[in-house]
């Protein structure tokens, strides 16, 4: 549910609006003379958001570099990952030596 707030509430009403901000993992939208000014969201809600749209722009390249025929070969992708693993976990395990 879109919770909509007047300016003045950010100093009157600050820990209700951190309220649905945190509890209720809330945007509120501020106005300012009846137009929208702001968001306010918890630092939580924040991250999730900035996570989907990283996640959104990969896909997007991806879609790109597919129609351009610059796909990788799974079985190699798939190697090089196990590849990447077996360096990092042998490198730890050099330090702890």
């Amino acid at each position: 549910m879109i919770k909509i707030r007047p300016m003045t509430d950010l100093s009157k009403r600050m820990n209700e609006i951190e309220e649905l901000c945190v509890s209720q993992n809330l945007p509120v939208f501020i106005t300012k003379n009846g137009a929208e000014r702001l968001v306010v969201m918890s630092h939580e809600h924040y991250e999730e958001l900035q996570s989907e749209l990283e996640l959104y722009k990969r896909l997007i390249a991806a879609e790109g570099e597919s129609r351009r025929g610059e796909m990788l070969d799974f079985n190699q992708v798939m190697n090089d990952i196990d590849s990447a693993i077996k360096e990092q976990v042998n490198g730890e395990h050099q330090v702890s030596s």
